[in-house]
């Protein structure tokens, strides 16, 4: 009996440290895009609790925003992050819409993480940088 219940404690064990592993590599997965300036916009058809990655690069200095727009009234975040990993911005209000505004302390890539939650939806991602 106790090598069944230790088995089962192991196999658990590792079930649960490989889900943990490939949610974290989902996460960090991002289509790079280029550069941020650039961009003309996306549209997105995500699913209810569905996730998207983005890289865009900018120049130091140059404030972008970057905007998220659904057809429907569902929950749509924006994340950004910076190459280092470090949350630099977060819109996590209720609804289609989001807006996060950064400025660059460095040249180098972002990465924008729009999440969706309420049901199915087409949203729109836009970057506008200033000029």
């Amino acid at each position: 009996m106790n090598r069944l219940v230790i088995r089962l404690v192991t196999a658990t064990a590792v079930v649960l440290a490989f889900a943990t592993v490939c949610s974290a590599q989902e996460h960090g997965k991002a289509t790079n895009l280029g550069n941020g300036a650039q961009f003309k916009g996306r549209s997105i058809r995500m699913k209810d609790k569905g996730e998207v990655a983005y890289l865009l690069s900018f120049k130091a200095g140059k404030e972008f925003e970057g905007t998220t727009d659904g057809t429907k009234n569902t929950d749509v975040n924006l994340f950004v992050y910076d190459e280092a990993g470090k949350q630099v911005g977060k819109d996590d209000t209720p609804g289609p819409k989001s807006s996060v505004k950064v400025t660059p302390d460095k040249d180098g890539n972002y990465k924008f993480v729009i999440t969706n939650t309420g049901g199915e939806n087409t949203v729109t991602f836009k970057v506008a940088v200033a000029k």
